[in-house]
């Protein structure tokens, strides 16, 4: 074997050990590649099951303080209605002779059981108008001292009195003293007087109105606040 020969052989072996050591790092890189791409999709899908049942659990959080809302709803009305069931056994005579001495003075069954509505207490308002009402005086009246709302569902009239002083060029009413609210709506009417700002209520069955009445900062006018409530 001459020189050449063993140097070919010698290059040919430094080859093979190069490609054998590229070939294990191709490996190693394949299986390193694999592995990451398992471990991604694992973590991935662990994620998304996180995810799914986080999600489930608030649902059913949601739902049972819901149906926790409604027991407590209807504890406090098996509640309430126990403690009417009480109030009506221990004085249903008592109850009874009321009213109908009541109807019989004329008073009819509709402002009673209005009358009755109003002892809650109103929570939740939301007002729906705001309106500056002409106050009628002796020297004064008109058209805007009445104000039609709810397409005629509500009508109010305010009368006051002017003061020591008041004189045809001023007949203004005196905000510091009384006034007489009329309150007209579909099952009868109401008069509110004292010096304002006057609050009032008309109840309906399973919510009221919240009148409120102050002075307002046009002369000679009174600024009406009316609110829809719940009754608590």
């Amino acid at each position: 074997m001459d020189f050449f020969e063993t140097q070919e052989r010698y290059r040919r072996r430094e080859m093979r050990g190069w490609v054998s050591l590229f070939i294990r790092i191709g490996i190693i890189a394949g299986v390193l590649w694999l592995g990451w791409l398992w471990g991604h999709a694992e973590q991935t899908s662990l994620e998304a099951e996180a995810d799914r049942v986080i999600y489930e659990n608030n649902l059913q959080i949601t739902k049972l303080s819901a149906e926790v809302q409604g027991l407590r709803r209807k504890l406090s009305e098996s509640e309430a209605q126990q403690k009417a069931v009480k109030l009506t056994q221990g004085s249903e005579a008592d109850l009874r002779r009321i009213v109908a001495k009541q109807i019989a003075r004329g008073v009819a069954p509709e402002q009673i059981l209005q009358s009755i509505q109003r002892l809650g207490s109103p929570a939740n308002c939301r007002e729906v108008s705001r309106s500056n009402i002409a106050v009628a005086t002796p020297l004064y009246a008109g058209p805007e001292s009445k104000l039609t709302l709810f397409e005629g569902g509500l009508n109010l009239f305010i009368e006051g009195e002017t003061g020591k002083k008041a004189a045809r060029e001023s007949p203004w009413y005196d905000p510091t003293l009384p006034v007489r609210i009329r309150q007209v709506f579909l099952n009868g009417q109401k008069m509110a007087t004292g010096v304002l700002p006057i609050e009032t209520i008309i109840p309906a069955e399973e919510w009221v109105l919240k009148l409120r009445f102050e002075v307002s900062e046009l002369r000679g006018y009174v600024t009406s606040i009316i609110s829809t409530c719940t009754l608590r």
